[in-house]
């Protein structure tokens, strides 16, 4: 059989222009797709951080200062377990018996153990277990606000007052997204809190009944999230509905907050996925580059290297955090100087919070003039200074 070789010849050309067309459509595809952008989230008040550093990977207004409704009881859970014994037994109070809403229905003159306590505040978010916790360990709820004011600050939460022990609303009472991430890191380095807030549900002895109740989470992803392992709810009209979320995969931890939610549940586990999916740990300073030339006084050469002591990585998403370095230098510096010796340092902020100081060290021996080295050099160049001139 014959072959009509422009038949063939036609054939193969079309072929191949459609297989270019197809290529060009697929790039264009390709490169029109829209990379993974950061999550939509409700909240306008929002943090994530890593949960080793607690350095922010993404956030807004999370300095804004808030009311975090029940939220508080995570300080409230740190310091009972800090300053008193889960055996001991308390009394309710007929103070205590008046909490407001939310509570388990605690009446004035009952007992249990303060590990009972534990479990419907921190698990129940009920008020007036709280309100117990308060008082046994600080006889007075006030006493222990202030208790939890001065423990929020000494662990890196510094925009935080608390004037109660529930979270119930009280003028001056105040925190913010990432200082109850601060919290919610300590919390999770207590075991008995770590344990609590992880459970979905747990069996509280009330005084009142023979059975135990089963008492459910508040925090619904502690069911639905993979890897959750708490925090804290908190809901109230002018806070909103707040929460506090942690989880662990493949040994990295992350926390979540989010304030005055419409969707506090769905906030946090988009925040969550980003930081699991959409993150990774990235080198912003290497130790082995150089920062900056400094001139030091009496040396032998005109400028000094000078490099960080150290590496530093950040987690980084697809919607990168602000990083700001703040350097504090002498500048007074005589020669002769050793290898790696401390010129300075320099602040690392993420989203405007405090990550980390690194040392700033010269990167070799700077060694002092001499007489004789410095006469040779202004020789040396008064010479090519002459045959230029002559030239």
């Amino acid at each position: 059989m014959r072959i009509n070789k422009k038949r063939f010849r036609a054939q193969v050309l079309g072929l191949a222009l459609a297989l270019a067309l197809a290529l060009v459509l697929l790039t264009d595809a390709v490169l029109a797709a829209p990379a993974l952008a950061a999550p939509s989230i409700h909240s306008k008040y929002y943090c994530l951080v890593d949960g080793e550093t607690c350095q922010p990977i993404i956030s807004k207004n999370a300095d804004q200062l808030r009311p975090i409704a029940s939220t508080t009881k995570i300080m409230t859970g740190i310091l009972a377990v800090e300053y008193a014994d889960m055996d001991e037994i308390a009394t309710v109070s007929p103070y205590a018996d008046r909490t407001a809403e939310f509570t388990i229905g605690l009446r004035a003159g009952q007992q249990l153990p303060l590990g009972e306590l534990m479990k419907a505040s921190l698990i129940k978010s009920s008020n007036d277990a709280a309100v117990v916790l308060a008082e046994h360990v600080a006889g007075d709820e006030a006493l222990f606000a202030h208790m939890m004011s001065l423990k929020a600050f000494a662990i890196g939460a510094m925009h935080t007052h608390f004037c109660n022990a529930s979270g119930l609303p009280a003028e001056g009472a105040y925190s913010t997204a990432y200082d109850l991430a601060v919290m919610g890191r300590y919390a999770l380095s207590v075991p008995l809190v770590a344990k609590l807030v992880a459970m979905p549900e747990a069996k509280f002895k009330h005084p009142a009944y023979r059975e135990p109740l089963t008492i459910r989470n508040t925090n619904g992803l502690i069911s639905s999230y993979q890897g959750i392992t708490g925090i804290k709810t908190g809901t109230a009209n002018e806070s909103g509905k707040c929460l506090v979320a942690s989880a662990t995969r493949n040994d990295r931890n992350l926390i979540a907050v989010v304030l005055k939610s419409g969707d506090r549940t769905g906030d946090c586990a988009r925040l969550l996925n980003y930081g699991f999916n959409q993150s990774e740990h990235i080198k912003v300073i290497d130790s082995h580059e150089v920062f900056k030339n400094v001139k030091i006084n009496k040396a032998a050469q005109t400028l000094a290297d000078i490099v960080p002591a150290e590496d530093l990585w950040l987690w980084m998403g697809d919607s990168p955090p602000d990083i700001q370095k703040k350097v504090r230098m002498n500048y007074l510096l005589e020669a002769p100087l050793p290898r790696h010796h401390k010129v300075g340092e320099m602040d690392i902020f993420v989203d405007g919070q405090f990550v980390q100081t690194i040392e700033l060290r010269t990167r070799e021996n700077v060694s002092r003039e001499t007489f004789l080295g410095k006469k040779i050099l202004i020789n040396l160049y008064e010479k090519i200074k002459t045959k230029v001139l002559h030239n």
